[in-house]
């Protein structure tokens, strides 16, 4: 969340702690997220080794399926739905009731994205290496 979010944030008296309540559906949320998301990577995986794909080739779809999120992540959920939509004023709306001045909040860039693409390719090759050493 960019500085000037939590800025907005604190100004409207709207906490960042979650509720007991909040907790709960946090983690079912991430259990069965996180279950997909490893099932779909062994999915992945197993069905490129048995159709024979090389390292290269694994590693690529590895990449491209890491990449496909983050981009998703950064683009439509970061950039797009923050700064270009009404979501934030809306939020805020909803959690006090009163009108708010600021309807969306600036673009974050914090340096942090290209590490992350980058440290994707060496985990898709692990990943790779992985599953053509347990599944051929």
């Amino acid at each position: 969340m960019t500085p000037g979010a939590k800025k907005l944030l604190e100004e409207h008296g709207i906490s960042r702690k979650f509720s007991m309540k909040g907790k709960i559906s946090l983690a079912l949320l991430v259990a069965v997220v996180g279950t997909l998301y490893v099932i779909t990577i062994i999915s992945a995986g197993r069905q490129g080794v048995e159709s024979g794909m090389d390292f290269w080739q694994l590693t690529l779809r590895f990449v491209i399926f890491f990449w496909m999120i983050s981009i998703f992540d950064a683009v439509v959920l970061d950039w797009w739905m923050f700064t270009k939509t009404r979501i934030f004023g809306i939020l805020i709306r909803q959690k006090t009731g009163k009108t708010p001045t600021v309807w969306s909040v600036e673009p974050q860039w914090d340096g942090k994205e290209i590490p992350k693409l980058i440290t994707e390719v060496a985990v898709s090759a692990v990943l790779a290496w992985i599953f053509l050493g347990i599944f051929q």
